[in-house]
This record gives C-alpha cells, sequence and structure tokens, in this order.
C-alpha cells in the first residue's frame, strides 16, 4: 500500500512542476516570437493571447493537491 501512496506522491510533484515551470516557459517563448515578428510589422494577435494564457496557466499548479 505505501508503494502506491509513493509513485501517486512522485507523480503529483511531476505534473505540479510541469505545470508550474512548463507552461509559463513555453508561455515566455511564444510570446517572444510574438514580439520579434511585431518587430518585423507581422502583428498576430493570437500569439499574444496564446502567450500570455500559457504564462496564466502557470497559476494552474496551485490546484494540484498535495500528497
Amino acid at each position: 500500500m505505501a508503494r502506491v501512496s509513493a509513485a501517486r506522491a512522485n507523480t503529483l510533484i511531476a505534473v505540479k512542476m510541469a505545470l508550474r515551470f512548463g507552461l509559463p516557459l513555453i508561455g515566455v517563448v511564444v510570446f517572444g516570437r510574438a514580439i520579434v515578428l511585431s518587430v518585423g510589422g507581422d502583428i498576430e494577435r493570437w500569439q499574444f493571447g496564446l502567450g500570455v494564457l500559457l504564462i496564466l496557466a502557470g497559476f494552474i499548479s496551485k490546484v494540484v493537491p498535495r500528497s
């Protein structure tokens, strides 16, 4: 029984770290790319929106329960 609990705890920690650091990092990359493209005159608002949404999605990690 303890093994299942440890495996669940490790899985939750991995998911929490992926949500906390992965999504905002991807969001910064998308947002940065949108900024670089907008300097050239090609403004794509959906990329700005997607970048911001991904950055804000990093706060979802607070929803993952503690083990």
